[in-house]
């Protein structure tokens, strides 16, 4: 019994995310709580990864908690973008931490360059 629970090293994955960046250009979200069928309303993108999101400025009083499941539609220069998330993080100052659920490949690559041009767009801005 011993031997063949050696034999399977259940080591925890990795999963970094990248680095949170703020978006260069003015990036919004309009948020709607799928699992409390509620409209969050427009919200601004603070700061995001590869993984998440962090939103602030929400209007109103938001109807929303822990383990809410959200549709999350992106609204940046380039175009629209829908994701779904899980409400991860709540703050008391209106920031919202969201964990963007695993997007289709063509959002990937549309989330990918709008990180690379936010990096670009903080490089040019420390030169």
């Amino acid at each position: 019994m011993q031997e063949s629970r050696s034999q399977f090293n259940h080591s925890p994955v990795n999963r970094r995310s990248l680095k949170r960046v703020a978006p260069a250009s003015r990036m919004r979200a309009a948020v709607e709580n799928r699992t409390r069928r509620h409209i969050l309303g427009m919200a601004e993108v603070i700061d995001f990864s590869g993984l998440g999101l962090a939103l602030g400025g929400m209007a109103g009083d938001p109807v929303a908690a822990l383990g809410d499941r959200l549709d999350v539609t992106l609204i940046t220069d380039e175009g629209l973008l829908p994701v779904q998330a899980v409400l991860v993080r709540i703050k008391c100052d209106g920031l919202f931490g969201l964990r963007l659920q695993a997007p289709s490949a063509a959002a990937e690559h549309f989330l990918i360059n709008l990180y690379l041009r936010a990096v670009q767009g903080l490089l040019v801005c420390r030169e």
